[in-house]
Parts: structure tokens; C-alpha cells; sequence
């Protein structure tokens, strides 16, 4: 199960900036398969797309009417599945692009009482996180913040933090 939550500066999905990426919460299968519900803003609107991903295929929903859409070119489509992946997703960029690892210490989340995690800072590099994220996070190198299970090495939580485009802009958090 994932969420991928957005906060700070708009995360635009299209060229006119009118449509931004808010949160998305779902369920991975391992190797390629992948549901999720994508909550999306446009002026005046707050909508949700479903989207179900299985291999190379990928369908969404309308975010006005909810009817399913033929399926998407892989181009075109956020599909879940491709984070996960381990050959080309989060666990392959955290093994290659992730530089000034330090221990923050033993901790435990809010969220998950009695679990106690690694928690570790860094330095991502973000080229390959910005073709994966379709050009939402990156490409500039980005904080991030990771919670990891010690027996295991399974990450619970992890935080990425863009630095303000813009002066007076405020920092953008994906979690």
C-alpha cells in the first residue's frame, strides 16, 4: 500500500498549468501491476482520478465525468506501477543516485507506534526521478529523508523536499 502526498508550490500534469497533481494513495503488486486514486486540482475543482495499471497497459478515469478511458499511451500516463519497480524505479534510483547519507538516529513515526526505523538524511540526485515522476520532481538535486526498518531495510517513509523556484515560494514536500 502507498501514499504519495503533495505539499507547497503546484505539481502542474499539463502544459497550460491548470491541472495539479495533489495526492495519490494506492496498492502496488509486485512486478507491474498497480491501482491507484489520484486527487487532482483544477481552478475551482477538486476531483479524483482512479487509475489501474497492469504491465504496459494503463486506463484512468475522467476527472469530470468518471467514465474509464481507453487505454493510455505509457507516455501519457501516471502509472503507479513504474515507482515501484526495481530495476528502474525508487529502489534503483535510492541504490545509484543517493549521496551525503547521514543517521539522524532511532525513531519512531507518529503513525506507527512501537515500530522503530533508521532515520536517515541525504542528497538525491533527481534526473532520473524527474523522467519517472513525469517531470513533477527534479530535475535539480532534492532532500530527502528516509525511514527504514533496521531488520529488513524495507523503507517505511521517505520525504523528498525540493528546494523555492521563486523567491517567497515555500519548499516542496512529497512524502
Amino acid at each position: 500500500h502507498f501514499v504519495i502526498d503533495r505539499q507547497g508550490a503546484p505539481a502542474f500534469l499539463d502544459p497550460t498549468q491548470t491541472v495539479f497533481f495533489r495526492r495519490a494513495e494506492g496498492d502496488y503488486i509486485a512486478p507491474d501491476r498497480a491501482q491507484a486514486t489520484v486527487r487532482v486540482i483544477v481552478p475551482g475543482i477538486v476531483a479524483e482520478i482512479q487509475a489501474i495499471a497492469i504491465g504496459n497497459q494503463y486506463w484512468e478515469t475522467h476527472f469530470l465525468t468518471g467514465e474509464w478511458q481507453p487505454p493510455l499511451p505509457a507516455d501519457l500516463a501516471f502509472n503507479p506501477a513504474l515507482l515501484f519497480d526495481a530495476q528502474t524505479g525508487l529502489p534503483s534510483i535510492l541504490q545509484t543516485s543517493l549521496t551525503n547519507l547521514a543517521l539522524v538516529g532511532v525513531v519512531e513515526l507518529e503513525d506507527l507506534p512501537g515500530v522503530s526505523l533508521y532515520h536517515l538524511t541525504g542528497t538525491l540526485d533527481a534526473a532520473r526521478l524527474y523522467k519517472l515522476s513525469y517531470t513533477l520532481i527534479g530535475p535539480d538535486p532534492v532532500q530527502v529523508e528516509l525511514w527504514i526498518a533496521p531488520e529488513t531495510f524495507d523503507v517505511y517513509r521517505m520525504q523528498i523536499t525540493e528546494p523555492p523556484v521563486t523567491e517567497g515560494e515555500e519548499a516542496t514536500r512529497w512524502r
